[in-house]
């Protein structure tokens, strides 16, 4: 079963091919220890104990000849009274009691081990122990104490702790309590008297303050957010084009404005008649504008744009008000760059039907109307003077009369710029401001009336009312953008456009920019100053021209109706008069476009047959149209009074103009104070 484990004669365990430790090269067996024994060395008699036991339960083979003798020497000791150590009760139960169990070689020395004599041994190779004692571990002399310090005349002294070396401390805190010493050369602050308690006047008026500055607070407050909730929810596009190439010397445009105010939903009106279109420029100063209206039938040419849904749209030749229904404020705001040059800043879009609703809202606006021919013009002129408009007067100010003399807008324009002016001075005043509730009604129809683009803030347009408001006379300078023709219909459309007076425009816009103004010879008639409107000149008389005779009869020629003015059925009533005096009638109905006056438009091989037609009709005036061919077209417009018989070969009768000179002077209009 393999090799087994033999036992030596000291009572050692021995395997074979192992060697044990402690064995001399000699073959010598070196005195084993046990943990029994290690533990009775540190005086530990459950060791002894433990030790006797294996001592005794170890075959008497195995124990020899030293058993007996321990069991002889325990009992001897325990009859002598002395207990038994338990180290020399395990060194004689393994027979091998030849050395001193105080010292083994190689192992340190047990404490409490009793020495032969009392007499304390020398470890081999180590100095003895001074004041050691038999049984005890040495103990180190005492110190002698020092003498207790006495006071004067041989009184104990205070007490005092022993003199011994100590590490230096820091600093103490102060005790709880206590202030803190001052600093060396700091000087004390002086605590002041106490003061004497207010007086009820003094506390009441404290409070009253205290009252009033949260009140202002409060206010404040109110108006900062109501202000930022405005600003959030008023409708904002990206329209603006601030570095397009066709801004000219952008240079000289830095410190100026310029806003580009679009009214749409004219009352009355629609197509591109319901947009009213106004350009301001405001000095960099600020102490002068010119405001320039455009024709919304206006011919333009439309660059390429980007349409409010992303898209671009492609150049194209149309009406002003088309690239703005079309494609958008951006594009108009392209449209307007490239017509006049300027670069637009601002852009302000104004729904017309809601700005009744915003004067509503304040409970009627302030204004002061000038007769004029834009304020002549509306369906309900406001009486001359200072006065006051609610919603339904503002809406028909706003509305254009049916006379249809105001073919290029201007008149519009200008009204309802007046109107808006009027309108947010109102709401900047004092009056308004200091009521919550009246603020609040007025910003919110606003927030719904108006849309900018994303960089123009309500104090921008605080800006521009303020500054129209606050100019007048010669300070604002408006005009009309030049006209070279009115009603042209170009080949392949029945669409009557207004035609611009291109080198005109251009000279006046290049006024604007260089910051000299409108030029004179293109001015309107000037705002009255404040105090005083200023009468219109009379006309001066015009020599009348002799016709040339007609060569056309009335029975040779056919001729297309159409109604240009407001009034219902007005190109049938006209087309029955013609065809009463031997004229042939083709097409009648209403005139898509905008005339001011009573047009005949013929083709190039119809001039003698639109002069018949013309003839008929006092104060048509002739216009060519490639578009017609051989067709002959009456386009019935503001004026028109009535048909009267032609007479073939034979010129026209002149009507002479009274002589004015010899007339009675009329008396002056009363001056209108606002």
């Amino acid at each position: 079963m393999g090799d087994q484990p033999t036992w030596d004669d000291a009572g050692d365990r021995d395997l074979p091919g192992r060697k044990r430790r402690g064995r001399t090269p000699e073959g010598g067996a070196a005195e084993p220890v046990t943990v029994e024994q290690l533990l009775a060395r540190q005086g530990n008699d459950v060791g002894g104990r433990r030790a006797a036991r294996r001592s005794a339960a170890q075959p008497a083979s195995r124990r020899g000849a030293a058993a007996p003798d321990a069991r002889r020497t325990g009992a001897d000791d325990r009859r002598d009274g002395a207990p038994s150590r338990p180290a020399d009760r395990g060194e004689r139960a393994r027979g091998g009691a030849a050395d001193d169990p105080a010292v083994r070689s190689g192992l340190p020395p047990v404490p409490g081990a009793a020495q032969a004599g009392n007499v304390p041994r020398v470890q081999p190779g180590l100095p003895p122990v001074p004041g050691a004692r038999p049984g005890f571990p040495p103990v180190p002399a005492a110190q002698p104490r020092p003498p207790a310090r006495t006071g004067p005349a041989g009184t104990p002294a205070a007490w005092a702790p022993d003199e011994r070396p100590s590490r230096r401390s820091g600093p103490i805190p102060p005790l709880p309590g206590l202030a803190a010493p001052p600093p060396s050369g700091a000087t004390r602050r002086r605590v002041p008297a106490g003061r004497p308690p207010r007086s009820p006047g003094r506390r009441r008026l404290m409070r009253a303050v205290t009252a009033l500055a949260a009140v202002v607070g409060v206010v404040v407050l109110y108006h900062l957010a109501l202000y930022f909730y405005v600003d959030q929810r008023i409708d904002r596009v990206d329209a603006l084009a601030l570095d397009g190439p066709e801004i000219l010397a952008p240079d000289l445009q830095d410190a100026a404005e310029t806003y580009l105010v679009v009214g749409t939903g004219v009352p009355g009106q629609t197509g591109a008649d319901s947009v009213a279109t106004l350009l301001v420029s405001v000095s960099a100063e600020g102490d002068r504008a010119a405001l320039v209206s455009v024709p919304p039938t206006a011919l333009v040419d439309t660059p390429m744009c980007r349409t409010p849904e992303g898209t671009l749209r492609n150049p194209v030749t149309e009406a002003f008000a088309s690239s703005l229904l079309d494609g958008g404020p951006a594009c108009m705001v392209r449209v307007i760059q490239q017509l006049s040059g300027l670069r637009v800043d601002h852009y302000l879009g104004v729904d017309l039907t809601r700005l009744p609703g915003m004067v509503d809202a304040l409970g009627g606006v302030p204004v002061c109307i000038v007769p004029t021919a834009a304020t002549a013009a509306a369906a309900t002129p406001p009486v001359a003077g200072p006065s006051e408009l609610s919603g339904d007067a503002a809406s028909g100010f706003l509305q254009p009369d049916d006379s249809g003399v105001d073919v290029t807008g201007a008149a519009v324009a200008e009204r309802a710029q007046r109107l808006l002016t009027s309108t947010l001075r109102a709401a900047m005043s004092a009056d308004t401001l200091l009521d919550p509730v009246t603020l609040t009604r007025f910003l919110s129809r606003a927030s719904d009336a108006l849309t900018v683009d994303d960089q123009t803030t309500l104090g921008d347009l605080r800006a521009l009312a303020g500054t129209l408001g606050d100019l007048s006379g010669d300070a604002v300078q408006r005009a009309g953008l030049p006209v070279a023709q009115v009603g042209y219909v170009p080949a392949g459309t029945d669409r009557a456009y207004v035609v611009l007076d291109a080198p005109a425009t251009r000279s006046l816009f290049d006024e604007v920019i260089d910051g000299a103004g409108v030029p004179a010879e293109l001015l309107a008639v000037p705002d009255a100053a404040p105090g005083v409107a200023e009468p219109e000149p009379a006309p001066e008389p015009v020599a009348p021209s002799v016709p040339e005779p007609l060569t056309a009869a009335p029975g040779e020629i056919t001729v297309d109706v159409l109604n240009g003015t407001a009034t219902t059925g007005l190109a049938a009533t006209v087309a029955d008069a013609l065809r009463g005096q031997g004229f042939g009638i083709g097409t009648v109905g209403n005139e898509p476009g905008a005339v001011n006056e009573s047009v005949v438009r013929y083709g190039p091989a119809a001039l003698d047959r639109a002069r018949t037609v013309a003839a008929a009709v006092p104060g048509a005036v002739l216009q060519p149209s490639d578009a017609l061919g051989d067709a002959v077209q009456l386009v019935i417009g503001p004026g028109y009074s009535t048909v009267v018989p032609v007479e073939i070969g034979a010129p026209e009768p002149v009507q002479v103009a009274p002589d004015t000179a010899a007339a009675a002077p009329e008396p002056e209009a009363a001056a209108v104070r606002c």
